[in-house]
């Protein structure tokens, strides 16, 4: 990169300090992209989907995120290394209990769990994704391992919808037709409601 050590430590005194300032960054573009991907979100489902499209195109062409996320696997045990595992948690949870409310996700199970569900599987996923093709299959990974979960999760009311979805975001098409409704026939107040959720 042309920067030598001591220029570099001369703005980062330790390892943590590097740690955290890589963190910071990719905080900052993880929540750009998902305030950006849920914009035109439909439903709660729509969100979750178009958040984990979203998230794993970064981890295939942001070096800065994919840095934040070795660092929150290869640090240890600290607050820096799981800040961000709780950042998503807590990021995810609301969203599940939109679904939930929406009759799209079953209510007999927790939004703690559904979300500790999906926020570990993205990880094992996009983890495993790395280690055998450098994340080159982690959207086909992820559509995958979307429609073994949400067989189990999704209501028979809703399984028909949660499948148009889902082929519309991890099928052929991109994924900026993932929308279940057109513009005219969506509402402000659901948009609203995700990108507070996941602010």
């Amino acid at each position: 990169s042309g920067v030598t050590n001591g220029a570099f430590y001369h703005h980062f005194a330790t390892r943590e300090a590097v740690a955290e300032a890589v963190l910071g960054e990719y905080a900052a573009r993880a929540s750009n992209a998902v305030a950006e991907a849920t914009r035109s979100a439909s439903s709660g489902i729509d969100a979750l989907l178009r958040v984990s499209v979203a998230f794993a195109k970064l981890l295939q062409s942001d070096v800065v995120v994919l840095a934040g996320v070795i660092v929150t696997s290869e640090i240890g045990s600290s607050f820096l290394s799981h800040g961000s595992y709780l950042d998503w948690l807590a990021r995810i949870r609301p969203v599940i209990r939109i679904c939930q409310r929406e009759g799209s996700i079953r209510g007999d199970f927790s939004a703690d769990d559904v979300s500790s569900l999906f926020v570990s599987s993205f990880t094992g996923t996009q983890l495993l994704s790395g280690a055998l093709t450098d994340r080159q299959d982690l959207l086909e990974r992820i559509g995958v391992h979307w429609r073994i979960i949400l067989l189990g999760l999704t209501t028979p009311e809703s399984a028909e919808r949660v499948g148009k979805l889902m082929d519309s975001a991890f099928g052929d098409s991109e994924t900026g037709g993932m929308s279940e409704m057109d513009d005219d026939a969506r509402g402000t107040s659901f948009e609203e409601e995700t990108q507070h959720a996941l602010r």
